[in-house]
């Protein structure tokens, strides 16, 4: 097993000692796995705005021991993970342990360096990661909080008992194939991945603040928790396919319609196909103002074969037709 024992408070200099614990050589400041040991990249970077970035894609053939010690300066870690779970994966967090179930994991997280953590993962995990790392002054300077605010003080206590994480939704995975998807060839490369990782932290703290009076330890248990990942995962995986129906989703992930129903509406805020509409026209309108795709294409790409349905629908979501926003 390698074991990586680490209390960093910028990724850049945890990559590079994390890639010299493997004998791994880095390029430039991405990390690339040898075929024996896996598949994928690490990469980091610091921004002059003091923002620290670890961006990650990868499947590994080895089993791990993580362990972050707790550091003497306070640094926050927003976490946007996605985990494709083959064989055993745990997170100790000052002690209490919460145990990943396969096959699938996607979660937004805010930790502290002041957390005693440990990753424990089998060979075979997967998965896709955004990391972001800041201190109280870089939180103070551009999203106007302060260390001693009460709704971080109450979310950080709820997460230090592993009690508190927020389902990866459709808004934020948008947010983050957009990562992934760019061509690091790109000059805008480096400009357009900050902008996105901005708007991902902003979309969090606009999100917890809206909540802050409900900051309270799961509604349901784990495995519930877990389950409405897999259907909201299933749901959103294609559009170019009519979505499967409650009865088929609850059949498959063995839940009774009524507590589907239920719980989805209160994880993800909105009714099972009212969710998906939404994001299957937020994926719409992604398509469209990438500029690569024609109308009918992007109705086409989304399950449309009536191409008027899917005018009607990207118009009732925002008011514009799909040809007058690829034209604007």
């Amino acid at each position: 097993m390698f074991e990586f024992n680490f209390d960093h408070t910028d990724f850049v200099s945890l990559l590079k000692d994390f890639a010299m614990q493997l004998n791994l050589k880095m390029d430039g400041d991405t990390l690339y796995f040898p075929p024996a040991q896996g598949q994928g990249f690490f990469t980091a970077y610091n921004l002059p705005n003091g923002l620290s970035i670890l961006i990650s894609s990868n499947c590994v053939e080895f089993d791990s021991y993580l362990h972050r010690k707790p550091a003497h300066e306070l640094h926050y870690i927003l976490n946007f993970d996605e985990l494709f779970i083959k064989h055993h994966y745990m997170e100790i967090i000052n002690s209490y342990k919460a145990e990943y179930p396969a096959p699938f994991f996607s979660g937004v997280v805010l930790n502290s360096t002041l957390f005693d953590k440990v990753t424990i993962s089998s060979r075979g995990n997967g998965m896709r990661i955004i990391k972001c790392m800041f201190d109280a002054r870089w939180m103070s300077k551009y999203l106007g909080i302060d260390k001693d605010d009460e709704m971080l003080r109450k979310y950080l206590s709820l997460r230090a008992r592993n009690l508190n994480f927020e389902p990866m939704d459709a808004e934020y995975r948008m947010l983050v194939n957009e990562i992934f998807q760019l061509d690091p060839q790109n000059p805008l490369f480096n400009t357009i991945t900050e902008n996105r990782i901005m708007m991902l932290i902003e979309l969090f703290f606009m999100r917890t603040y809206n909540r802050s009076t409900d900051l309270k330890p799961l509604r349901f248990n784990e495995k519930d928790i877990f389950r409405l990942m897999e259907i909201e995962s299933s749901l959103v995986h294609d559009f170019s396919k009519a979505p499967p129906t409650v009865e088929e989703l609850a059949e498959k992930h063995t839940i009774g319609v009524s507590k589907l129903k239920r719980q989805f509406k209160l994880i993800y805020g909105k009714p099972v196909y009212e969710y998906y509409q939404k994001y299957r026209m937020e994926k719409a309108k992604q398509l469209l103002l990438s500029g690569q795709f024609a109308v009918k294409e992007v109705g086409y790409r989304l399950g449309y074969q009536n191409l008027s349905n899917f005018a009607s629908a990207f118009k009732k979501e925002f008011g514009v037709l799909p040809s007058d926003l690829k034209k604007n």
